[in-house]
């Protein structure tokens, strides 16, 4: 049975990037960045990897959408299925509200009214379905023994329990709007939350055994954002230059005991640096 969380070592280095959403250069560059590193480290992608901009977004492109880059959401896709094949166990992605659009989800229209319908309509039918297998099996939540949590938005959810994320239901969303989904007592907000007070962000860590909070979905333009102790918001590609872009490495043997303690150049570090 598919676990919605995934429970990361007691050692090792740990890369997280948030939100590709179909930048396959970027991807590419955590990739390499996992290759370059111990043979114990391993690579999370907090969810968003796919649905970019549209051909006419490309040719006239709008300067909040940071550094021009062309939708390659499939060949993302396919990319990501390779690190895995090649890293057996080392590469990870967690659930973003664009991946649960396939699944019974919302669906997401940043650049469509519907962009899951016109990811899916790029693809080949068995491409659709990996897709799809993939996407129901992605965990919702990583956590690690040092108290580091990751999940794709703002830790606001009321998680009373880990049954109550394990029996958390991906479909039956479908034609729902955000705001109705939003009030879905955990999905809605783990997906789609942008903000948490201190109190339901430790509340949700609790739960979890965590100290700290790290989780993307919103746009910091400068690359990440400390809430208070417990939360940090990174943004490593969509709608940022590549100047800002920002990836997290950690040392999943040491313990962080807030993010005011996560220093730029070392575990707060430029993709492109």
């Amino acid at each position: 049975m598919t676990s919605r969380l995934l429970r990361l070592p007691d050692s090792g280095r740990l890369l997280v990037a948030t939100d590709i959403q179909g930048n396959l250069g970027d991807f590419q560059r955590m990739v390499t960045l996992l290759e370059r590193s111990p043979e114990d480290s391993i690579l999370v992608f907090t969810g968003d990897m796919v649905h970019g901009p549209d051909p006419l977004t490309e040719a006239h492109w709008p300067d909040y959408l940071g550094t021009p880059y062309k939708d390659e959401s499939p060949q993302v896709i396919q990319a990501f299925l390779q690190a895995q094949a090649r890293f057996p166990g080392r590469v990870h992605c967690l659930m973003g509200n664009h991946e649960h659009a396939h699944v019974g989800g919302p669906r997401t229209a940043k650049f469509h009214a519907d962009e899951a319908q016109v990811l899916e309509e790029r693809m080949s039918p068995e491409e659709v379905k990996t897709l799809r297998r993939l996407i129901q099996e992605l965990p919702l939540v990583a956590a690690a023994p040092n108290g580091v949590v990751l999940l794709h938005a703002a830790p606001s959810a009321p998680l009373k329990s880990l049954a109550q994320l394990e029996n958390v239901k991906l479909d039956g969303y479908f034609g729902w709007g955000i705001e109705e989904f939003f009030r879905e007592t955990v999905l809605g907000p783990m997906l789609w939350s942008r903000m948490a007070t201190a109190e339901q962000a430790r509340a949700f860590l609790a739960t979890l055994g965590g100290r700290i909070a790290i989780y993307g979905h919103d746009v910091v333009r400068e690359g990440y954002e400390r809430m208070g102790l417990e939360q940090l918001c990174v943004s490593t590609s969509f709608a940022l230059l590549d100047e800002h872009k920002t990836y997290v490495q950690l040392d999943l043997g040491t313990v962080y005991p807030d993010v005011q303690m996560l220093r730029e150049g070392i575990e707060l570090r430029r993709l492109y640096g």
